[in-house]
C-alpha cells in the first residue's frame, strides 16, 4: 500500500490540514490492521491446516505411489487433508527393486484388504494392506497401513518374470508377470520395445491372511494367451471373486472374426474351490487394444482401449461388458471414443454413475464417461480436467468418490481434482511426488 501523504505541510492545531493528517493516519492504521488482521487470519488458517495434518490418519484419507526405482522400490504416501489437498507423510521401501522404466501397465500398487480391493477398483471401503509390484526384483511387497506410517508384513518372490499388475478378493492374490527379459524402453536401433512381447507372460496365484501374509497356491500358475505377443496390461477380480480378467493389449486370436488388423483380447478365467484357475476363455476386444480396467460395484467392465497407442493419435476409446459366472463377456455397446491418445487408465465412481479415463499421449488428458443402469458407456467430456500434460498415466477416485488422483509418469507429479456431483471435475492442487523421469518409471496409485 503506498501510503504517502501529499499536501497536508504543516498541519496548524485544530486546522484543516491537520484533520486531513489525522485522517490519514487513521486511513493508514486502519489498513495496516486490516494487513495484520489478514495476515492472522492466513497464519491461523494455516496453523489449524497443519493441525489437521498432525491428527490426519493414513487409514482414513491418503494417497499412495511408487518410484520403481532399480536402486530400491519404495511407496511414497500421502495424507489426504482439507478440500482433497496431499501432504507427503514419507517413503516406505519395499525389500524390492523397480526396473526403472515404464512398465505399462494398470494396478501396480493396490490398496485394500484380503477380501478385495478398495483402490483404484473401488470396490470395498476399507484399505488396511497395500500391495506391491517389484518389477525387477520379481517380488511383491504387503505393507499394512498405520495410522502414520506403512509397516512392511513381507516381500517375497512373485513366481515369474517381472511382477507388473496384482489383484486381490476373497483370501487370494493373483500376479501378473509381463515376462520381460529387458527393462529397456528402446531396442539398439531406436524402435519401440513393446511391453510384455519379450518373454512368456503369465499369472500366479497366493493365499493372504487378514494380516498380509502371502502363501503360495501350488500349481497356480497360467500363461496367457497371447504368450510372447501378449502385451499384457492389468489383472483383477470381478468383485464376487469368482472370475479373473486379464486384458492382452497385442493379442489376436486369428480363429475369432475382425477387421484386418484387429488387435487384443480379454483372457477370463474361473476361480476353483483351492484358489487356483480354470485355463483362459478368451474373447475378442470390442475395439483394439484393451488396457487398464475397472468395476463397478455391480460387477459391469469397464476397459479403456489404446487403438495403437502413439501410433494412433486421437483414437482413444472405453468399452463396457457383462461378465458371466462362466466367464463369457457380452458387450454393453460400442467402443466410445474420448479423443485423447494412448487411453490406457479407468476408474468407476462408488455409484456407478460416472466413469473417468486417461490418455498418456497427445496433450495428455482425462475424460468424462456417463455410465447407463445397464453399463452402457456416452462421452460426457473429452478433455474434462486442467493441469493435465503429456504423461498422464494411473488415475484413483478416494472411497467416497469426492476426489479424484492423477499421476503423472513423466515430470512426477499427482494432480487432485474435485468430483462435482455432475461428474466434472475442479482442478485442486498439484503435488510432487518424485522427480521427473524420461522413462516414466514412477508407477501405480491407489487412494482412500
Amino acid at each position: 500500500m503506498d501510503r504517502t501523504i501529499v499536501g497536508v505541510g504543516r498541519a496548524r492545531t485544530g486546522g484543516l490540514g491537520a484533520l486531513v493528517a489525522l485522517a490519514v493516519l487513521a486511513s493508514t492504521a486502519a489498513a495496516a490492521e486490516a494487513q495484520t488482521s489478514g495476515e492472522a487470519g492466513r497464519v491461523g488458517a494455516a496453523r489449524r491446516d497443519a493441525a489437521q495434518h498432525r491428527l490426519h490418519d493414513l487409514r482414513s484419507g491418503a494417497v499412495f505411489t511408487m518410484t520403481n526405482a532399480r536402486a530400491g522400490n519404495e511407496v511414497i504416501a500421502f495424507e489426504r487433508g482439507r478440500h482433497g489437498k496431499l501432504h507427503r507423510v514419507g517413503t516406505f521401501a519395499t525389500g524390492g527393486t523397480g526396473s526403472g522404466s515404464f512398465e505399462d501397465t494398470a494396478n501396480s500398487l493396490v490398496l485394500g484388504t484380503a477380501q478385495g480391493e478398495a483402490a483404484p477398483n473401488n470396490l470395498i471401503e476399507e484399505g488396511r494392506l497395500l500391495f506391491a509390484t517389484n518389477a525387477r526384483s520379481n517380488s511383491i511387497s504387503v505393507f499394512r497401513v498405520e495410522r502414520r506410517r506403512l509397516v512392511l508384513v513381507e516381500t517375497q518372490p512373485s513366481g515369474g518374470e517381472k511382477p507388473v499388475s496384482v489383484t486381490v478378493n476373497r483370501g487370494v492374490v493373483y500376479v501378473l508377470h509381463s515376462g520381460e527379459t529387458t527393462d529397456d524402453l528402446f531396442d539398439s536401433e531406436g524402435g519401440v520395445i513393446a511391453n510384455c512381447t519379450t518373454g512368456t507372460p503369465s499369472i500366479t496365484g497366493f493365499t493372504v491372511t487378514d494380516g498380509g501374509e502371502l502363501t503360495p497356491i501350488a500349481d497356480s500358475t497360467r500363461r496367457l494367451s497371447g504368450r510372447g505377443t501378449s502385451g499384457c496390461a492389468q489383472i483383477s477380480f470381478h468383485p464376487d471373486g469368482n472370475v479373473l480378467v486379464a486384458t492382452e493389449r497385442l493379442a489376436n486370436d486369428e480363429g475369432m472374426p475382425g477387421p484386418d488388423g484387429d488387435e487384443g483380447v480379454i483372457a477370463t478365467y474361473v476361480r476353483n474351490a483351492d484358489g487356483t484357475l480354470s485355463e483362459a476363455r478368451v474373447s475378442e476386444a470390442t475395439g483394439e487394444g484393451p488396457f487398464g480396467f475397472s468395476f463397478s460395484k455391480a460387477g459391469d467392465l469397464f476397459t479403456t482401449e489404446q487403438f495403437d497407442g502413439p501410433a494412433g493419435p486421437m483414437r482413444g476409446a472405453a468399452a463396457s461388458y457383462t461378465v458371466g459366472a462362466d466367464g463369457s463377456l457380452t458387450p454393453t455397446g460400442p467402443s466410445v471414443a474420448n479423443g485423447g491418445t494412448d487411453t490406457c487408465w479407468f476408474v468407476v465412481t462408488d455409484d456407478g454413475r460416472h466413469g473417468y479415463t486417461t490418455s498418456f499421449f497427445g496433450d495428455g488428458r482425462i475424460s468424462v464417461y456417463r455410465i447407463a443402469p445397464g453399463g452402457a458407456l456416452e462421452l460426457q467430456e473429452a478433455d474434462a480436467a486442467r493441469r493435465v500434460d503429456v504423461g498422464a498415466s494411473d488415475i484413483s477416485l478416494t472411497r467416497d468418490s469426492r476426489y479424484l488422483y492423477q499421476l503423472n509418469s513423466l515430470d512426477g507429479t499427482i494432480g487432485s481434482y474435485r468430483v462435482k456431483a455432475d461428474g466434472s471435475l475442479r482442478f485442486v492442487q498439484k503435488v510432487r511426488a518424485q522427480g521427473a523421469s524420461a522413462m516414466a518409471a514412477g508407477i501405480g496409485l491407489a487412494a482412500s
